[in-house]
């Protein structure tokens, strides 16, 4: 065998030549080996790092959307947060809005009920103002035709004088009309006295 792994044997005959030279080619078989594993991991190692840089990369990338992701979901949440605000605010609104009508509806049916009364109040007194009237234009009434009878009675000639029956139909008349009946014994009553 050569030197440096020389395929030629040993053409040496001296036994001290050929065992180094044995151990030489041993020794540089070894290092081959030795080098050659070394280049195998060293190989394995590089491939190891593109797949690690790419694997980084990719941990990169979905980090990178993580970010995107989280910016979006604090947008909506945001969002979501100032919806809610103005819903609690619209709320709140509406609770006070709705207690004021009631309010107003309370007041508004107290004054009703108020005016009802009033309204139910000056009824009955005008139907008693009306039936104190009629009463007292039924008497009027009456006391004119009273009087009408009493003065077609008086004259013994049998026949009503003419001044007689004028006074009864100035009476009767003025019992009818707005104009003012006046009587020696009775009160004027006029329309304006009537309730």
């Amino acid at each position: 065998m050569g030197l440096f792994g020389g395929s030629k044997p040993s053409t040496s005959e001296d036994p001290e030549i050929r065992q180094a030279e044995n151990m030489l080619a041993s020794e540089t078989k070894n290092k081959q080996k030795n080098l050659d594993h070394a280049l195998k991991d060293l190989a394995k190692l590089d491939k190891r790092h593109e797949n690690s840089i790419k694997a980084a990369d990719k941990a990169q990338r979905t980090l990178d959307k993580a970010v995107k992701d989280e910016h979006k979901a604090a947008k909506e949440l945001n969002q979501a947060e100032y919806k809610h605000d103005n819903a609690i605010s619209t709320q709140r609104n509406a609770s006070k809005d709705l207690e004021l009508k009631r309010q107003n509806e309370g007041s508004y049916e107290q004054d009703l009920q108020q005016r009802k009364a009033s309204i139910d109040e000056l009824q009955q007194r005008k139907a008693a103002s009306d039936a104190t009237g009629e009463s007292k234009l039924a008497q009027i009434h009456q006391r004119a035709a009273d009087r009408a009878s009493a003065s077609i009675d008086l004259p013994t000639s049998g026949e009503p004088s003419s001044a007689g029956s004028a006074g009864t139909n100035d009476a009767v008349q003025g019992a009818g009309t707005d104009t003012t009946t006046v009587d020696a014994n009775e009160p004027a009553v006029g329309s304006h006295d009537r309730m």
